[in-house]
């Protein structure tokens, strides 16, 4: 096939569509990916044709709306702002270069919040498979939508109709007047169904991590999707540090940013020595880091996860979907700091699978509370006997040939 992926989003988001992209290759498949230009060295790495779309990528602007974003504390008020800026004010760019990118492939695989992606699909006529990675936005009486207790299927279907209706009056107003900027027809409960593809969505995620969730038959989980790296040789200091004394605290933030680099480095730093513990501190795009003569602190730039995590004692992280997952199959525990959307989805999940102390929500970050949920960490052996368990389930998972499967099984005639 000939298929064209609209990769949308941060580091998060758009590498694990890399990952599906390079897998789909190997299966002979021609695949073109829709992407920003930050992304363009990756995917020509891999091999996929690659096609500019969308607005040039702005760091200060991106921690501007972060930390709009990390002081919002309505859970829905981030999906709002994502709506605005994300679709409203920068989507029709990004659904013209879609149009002329997609024309004349078969199949589009696109994130389930890429409206403009979905709607050029739809106006060349090619059938469109959507990904998610947080299975906790998906409606189901199996679970309620984050931050309701699940307590009854009766009341997670009560909870679901309550906030279908919210985001029917509050969100899709704003998706649909994109949809009908660009001659699409508005789509109904548009946030809290239609946003997924009625072909299929894919959920890239463990059913490790999501057990006893089903939903209707178009999602599909297939497992987490890595995307291979090339064989890493870490710096020599990287291996000394880590040889000088016992495993670190690795502290990791990923995409996230913010304006506040240098006092969240500061936060960071303070509650390290608070624990009188080692730790290994990466920059991301929040640009952490510091100077620091602490012999116990190393500040890094990029390290791949898949090697630094399972040198850790645990990981301090934002929560995001791929770094939870690539944690837990690391077979180490977690202090989840969740910034924005689904993080606080991910950092209850952990919780709740006694592989994480309680979330601490960034905007709440302190040395002192961050010390004691990595104080927690060490107090109770059980979290990493636990993620020892998950981390082994994990590893018969194969989320690439999984998916890869379903998208092959699509009848496109």
């Amino acid at each position: 096939m000939k298929i064209a992926i609209a990769a949308w989003g941060t580091t998060g988001d758009v590498y694990p569509l890399l990952a599906l992209a390079e897998r789909l290759l190997k299966n002979k498949h021609q695949v073109r990916v829709c992407a920003p230009s930050i992304y363009k060295d990756r995917i020509v790495e891999i091999g996929a044709d690659f096609y500019e779309v969308g607005v040039a990528f702005d760091l200060a602007e991106f921690h501007q709306t972060m930390d709009t974003m990390i002081a919002m504390r309505d859970p829905m008020a981030p999906l709002l702002l994502i709506a605005k800026e994300g679709v409203i004010k920068r989507g029709e760019k990004w659904y013209n270069d879609c149009l002329a990118a997609m024309k004349d492939y078969d199949l589009v695989i696109c994130h389930s919040v890429d409206i403009p992606a979905q709607e050029a699909s739809i106006k060349n006529g090619i059938p469109w498979i959507t990904v998610t990675y947080c299975p906790g936005f998906i409606k189901t009486p199996d679970q309620a939508p984050y931050p309701f207790p699940n307590w009854s299927r009766t009341f997670n279907s009560i909870v679901w109709k309550l906030v279908r209706l919210r985001l029917k009056y509050s969100v899709d107003p704003l998706f649909n007047q994109f949809i009908a900027s660009v001659g699409g027809k508005p789509r109904a409960f548009m946030a809290s169904d239609e946003m997924y593809s009625p072909y299929l969505n894919l959920i890239a995620a463990s059913p490790s991590l999501c057990s006893q969730i089903t939903f209707e038959p178009n999602h599909k989980f297939t497992g987490v999707w890595h995307l291979g790296q090339p064989l890493y040789e870490p710096p020599s200091e990287l291996t000394g540090f880590l040889s000088d004394g016992a495993p670190p605290i690795v502290i990791t933030f990923g995409s996230m940013g913010g304006s506040d680099g240098k006092e969240t480095t500061e936060i960071l730093v303070k509650a390290i020595k608070m624990t009188d513990q080692r730790a290994i501190i990466q920059a991301g795009w929040g640009q952490l880091g510091t100077q620091d003569s602490n012999p116990n602190i190393y500040c890094a730039e990029y390290v791949p996860h898949q090697w630094l995590f399972t040198q850790a004692l645990c990981v301090v992280h934002h929560g995001g979907a791929g770094t939870t997952a690539s944690v837990c199959r690391a077979k180490v525990p977690s202090v989840v700091v969740p910034h924005i959307t689904d993080q606080f989805y991910w950092g209850k999940l952990v919780y709740d699978l006694g592989v994480a102390p309680k979330s601490l929500p960034r905007r709440k970050l302190t040395a002192k509370q961050l010390a004691q949920r990595i104080e927690k960490v060490m107090e109770t052996p059980s979290m990493t006997e636990r993620a020892k368990t998950i981390g082994t389930q994990m590893e018969s998972e194969d989320g690439l040939t999984t998916a890869v499967d379903l998208i092959e099984s699509i009848p496109l005639s």
